[in-house]
């Protein structure tokens, strides 16, 4: 039986551009009913749950009142919902983010090119939708709607499809036929690769230096509390501290790696059983055997540098009598202490990156089946 899989979509767009058909025709169900259960006035994101079949719910969030005329309200409500879904976890994300515009109306205002670019802001994929394409006569209108919306937000061409969500019947007896489903289907999966690859390593970092950070500022800590005033120097003392050091600093090294892996284990189910849900089969094909379930990490060097500074200390505690030369026996043990802790968090951080760089390689290798389109 397929994995289950939940998926979140935020569509975008004025009244009147087919955001109702458009949603109907790429999820082959009714899972927007014009108006149903909203205002008619006011503006505001509102959310559906909708379940496709039993191994996919369709978390669906959609504009209302999305007009020129509140263009700074609506910007600030989009950050703030883009925000509120910019979390660890990939199921919590907005996995598909469209922006409808009717080729109807043969041009892009400036509102619509601000909240586009307003939407794109911190790398979410967003696919811009132009909807009613089997007008007659729209090809030119289509050509300046793209150039216009690539040069003033940063859209890839590729990631500009143009749709008609449903089959008509002409005056001259013809029938149209519906298309787009399939691009449209291709560049969500496409675009929910893209940001995983580009989000999950920054995560890890982030995840990564709050770790360091908190591991360098406790020690420092320690240190400066339990180097004392009369014993500085104490053998049993620094053996106790260098111990609670190594060992400290192996966990925080270890929770890393462990991280790393569980960000890349977490890209692959996921997007696995996203693919998965789309037409029926994954454009993606992947295999148990071809899953990487732990990544290789470098082992940390541990540093001698604590242990060679303490001896130095003992050294020279020996000769210094009085108070003021213990005084300087202790700042002078607490600032050796801090360049070993110094030296590493350097360490720490250097194996950060090397986690980083390898969890990038192993999520680039997951789309080495898919096929983009330029």
């Amino acid at each position: 039986m397929d994995k289950g899989c939940e998926t979140n979509v935020l569509i975008l767009g004025k009244t009147g551009v087919g955001k109702t058909s458009l949603c109907n025709y790429i999820f082959g169900a009714e899972v927007m009913k014009t108006g149903a259960g909203r205002p008619v006035t006011g503006m505001g994101i509102f959310s559906e749950t909708i379940t496709l079949s039993p191994t996919l719910i369709l978390h669906l969030y959609d504009s209302w009142g999305l007009e020129a005329d509140k263009s700074e309200s609506w910007k600030a409500l989009i950050q703030e919902v883009l925000e509120q879904h910019d979390v660890r976890e990939i199921k919590d994300w907005f996995h598909t983010i469209i922006y409808c515009l009717s080729a109807k109306s043969a041009r892009v205002e400036d509102f619509d090119l601000e909240m586009i670019t307003a939407l794109g802001k911190d790398g979410n994929p967003v696919l811009v939708v132009l909807t009613h394409c089997d007008v007659m006569n729209v090809e030119t209108a289509i050509a300046a709607m793209r150039k216009e919306i690539i040069k003033k937000t940063g859209v890839r061409n590729q990631d500009i499809v143009e749709v008609s969500s449903h089959a008509k019947k002409l005056l001259s007896g013809k029938t149209t036929q519906a298309f787009g489903k399939e691009k449209i289907i291709h560049r969500i999966k496409v675009n929910l690769l893209d940001s995983i690859s580009g989000k999950m390593p920054q995560i890890l970092t982030t995840i990564g230096k709050e770790k360091i950070n908190r591991w360098f500022i406790e020690c420092q800590e320690l240190v400066q509390k339990h180097v004392g005033f009369l014993n500085p120097t104490s053998r049993k003392k620094e053996a106790s501290r260098n111990e609670y050091f190594d060992i400290y600093a192996q966990e925080i090294f270890d929770e890393i790696g462990r991280e790393s892996d569980a960000l890349f284990n977490e890209a692959y189910d996921f997007f696995s059983a996203f693919s998965n849900q789309f037409s029926g089969n994954a454009l993606v094909e992947v295999t148990d055997q071809q899953r990487i379930p732990q990544i290789t990490h470098f082992q940390i060097k541990k540093s001698d540098k604590i242990g060679t500074s303490i001896a130095g200390a003992v050294l020279l505690a020996i000769p210094v009598m009085g108070l003021l030369g213990k005084f300087a026996i202790q700042e002078k043990t607490r600032a050796y202490y801090r360049e070993g802790l110094r030296h590493n968090k350097a360490l720490l951080e250097d194996h950060l990156q090397v986690c980083v760089a390898i969890l990038s390689q192993e999520l680039k290798k997951i789309n080495s089946g898919l096929e983009l389109e330029e």
